[in-house]
């Protein structure tokens, strides 16, 4: 289990994090992608045919005042992980998982 205390992160922080991954999960199953969420730390792997697809956790982001964000498992961000910017998420992480979609 993820040790928040030797990576620096609160348990609240932590918790925080996996409740936003949890949220971007169910939207993103919403949408018909098979996301598994991990116990151990927050972060989602949307699998497809060929594995996963996508991964993606939940930090702090310290250049925007400690605000909780979504990133892709490359380090970019995807977008603030809150309910506002929740549908700009899954846009993003869709664009991830089939980035030729839009062609």
């Amino acid at each position: 289990m993820l040790d928040p205390h030797k990576e620096g992160r609160s348990g609240r922080e932590v918790e925080s994090s996996r409740i936003r991954v949890w949220a971007l999960a169910q939207a993103l199953r919403a949408h018909g992608f098979v996301v598994e969420v991990a116990e151990s730390e927050p972060l989602l792997v949307l699998v497809g045919e060929s594995g996963a697809l996508a991964r993606v956790r939940c930090e702090v982001r310290d250049d925007c005042g400690g605000e909780l964000w979504f990133r892709s498992a490359g380090g970019v961000m995807i977008a603030p992980a809150d309910d506002a910017h929740l549908h700009e998420a899954v846009v993003a992480v869709k664009g991830l998982a089939v980035p030729d979609a839009g062609a």
